[in-house]
């Protein structure tokens, strides 16, 4: 046999994604970036202010403004956030140059906008929450 041309590919193979070896460490995978990361990250609605916190099993940071002081709910969805109910969400509140409070790929977040505009337009308060 000879070689003659440049050397080709002819496939390429890796393991298979039904094998249970796979999906196990798919899992721990997911498992570990929950424990680790996903469940540090929040944004916490009460009936007077705003908290996010952000960090890691390391690291952790968090940012609270009042409702008063509210001043702007922004919330981009894409077409994919759309159809799954997701969206970025920015806050703004009053004496600050840009946004104290952001997100991305937020669940909920027209909900959670519409629920800080109700609060702080008295449309929501702790005595219909009770």
């Amino acid at each position: 046999m000879g070689t003659n041309g440049p050397e080709k590919t002819i496939g390429t193979f890796r393991e298979s994604r039904w094998s249970l070896g796979f999906w196990l460490r798919t899992i721990v995978t997911l498992g570990l970036y929950w424990l680790l990361f996903h469940r540090f990250n929040e944004i916490v609605l009460t009936t007077r202010r705003v908290s996010q916190s952000r960090g890691n099993f390391l690291t952790h940071n968090e940012t609270a403004m009042s409702i008063e002081n509210i001043t702007d709910v922004t919330v981009n969805r894409s077409a994919l956030g759309k159809m799954l109910g997701y969206g970025d969400i920015s806050i703004q509140s009053a004496g600050s140059s840009g946004t104290e409070i952001s997100q991305v790929r937020l669940a909920g977040a027209d909900k959670l906008r519409d629920a800080i505009f109700d609060l702080r337009d008295g449309r929501l308060d702790e005595s219909r929450l009770t």
